[in-house]
């Protein structure tokens, strides 16, 4: 699935990432077997606004990362259907389970 059909499945309009913008990953999100958990926040230009944690993330904001989207789409591709839902989405991904939704109190958060 595209980014296009992704939030056309969702009824939502494409909210593209460009592939220079920054998405800010814990450990583990390259690892192809790794659980991730999304989510969209209002970000200013340079930014995605996406910030993806894995099992690995120890809520120590200072081990977080910055990469390019370029990198996402390289190393885990079947995460880039994602990546245009807009500011407020949120995906779990985990071996076979698929959960998308929108949260409110994050698309209110101001940048």
């Amino acid at each position: 699935m595209n980014q296009r059909k992704c939030c056309d499945f969702y009824g939502v309009s494409v909210a593209e990432v460009k592939v220079d913008q920054l998405v800010v990953i814990s450990k583990g999100v390259y690892k192809i077997d790794a659980s991730v958990e999304g989510v969209r926040y209002p970000a200013p230009d340079h930014m995605s606004g996406w910030w993806l944690t894995t099992d690995e993330y120890d809520d120590n904001l200072e081990s977080l990362i910055t990469v390019h989207f370029s990198h996402i789409v390289e190393h885990r591709p079947e995460l880039a259907q994602y990546m245009a839902l807009p500011c407020g989405y949120r995906f779990n991904l985990g071996g076979e389970s698929e959960n998308v939704w929108f949260d409110q109190g994050v698309a209110n958060e101001s940048v």
